[in-house]
């Protein structure tokens, strides 16, 4: 199986106007996926994981003006985009919250391979907490080094890649099944 992430430059900048136009987005990607016309309904699990009472799971992502989906129709996902932000003050971020052995594995790396690992691991930890529907917070002190550094995913039940092909962003994409490739597609 293969995901594809669909990208969309959200021409709104601010977000009562963002909003309306990324649910209409997500959709006709939705309705698309079903192959319907009919208007689907989100619901909002517990945790506020958004569903549809559909067989097709989802998730959405956005960072300045670029929205990111991911759908599927086998399994649950999560996605996670972020602007990777040239003078960001990540470290104070990563020494707060991230593990041990991630923070050393970044500390001997050159700034901006640092900053990369940084954003890499960001991502895995919000597409995982995505795709669990958990609390951010709770993800952030658990190690995600080895899918950073390529290795298989850790957990058993749970597949997290990164995709480095959108231009200054990190990306990740989870999925409660084995998925071989990400594919990138962009909507006008």
């Amino acid at each position: 199986m293969d995901l594809t992430i669909w990208l969309h430059n959200n021409p709104y900048q601010n977000k009562a106007e963002a909003k309306p136009h990324s649910d209409a987005i997500l959709q006709q990607l939705l309705q698309n996926t079903l192959n319907t016309s009919k208007t689907l309904t989100i619901h909002k699990n517990d945790h506020g994981k958004p569903f549809v009472n559909e067989a097709v799971y989802f998730s959405h992502s956005n960072c300045r003006n670029l929205h990111a989906y991911v759908i599927s129709t086998t399994a649950e996902v999560g996605v996670d985009v972020e602007y990777m932000r040239p003078n960001h003050a990540f470290q104070k971020l990563a020494d707060r919250y991230f593990s041990h052995d991630e923070l050393a594995a970044m500390q001997p790396l050159a700034a901006a391979a640092r900053r990369s690992m940084f954003y890499q691991l960001w991502t895995l930890k919000e597409a995982w907490c995505k795709l669990d529907g958990g609390n951010l917070w709770s993800y952030l002190n658990r190690s995600v080094l080895g899918l950073a550094q390529g290795q298989s995913a850790v957990m058993p039940d749970k597949h997290i890649k990164t995709t480095q092909d959108i231009a200054g962003y990190a990306c990740a994409v989870a999925c409660a099944q084995p998925f071989n490739r990400i594919w990138i597609n962009h909507l006008a």
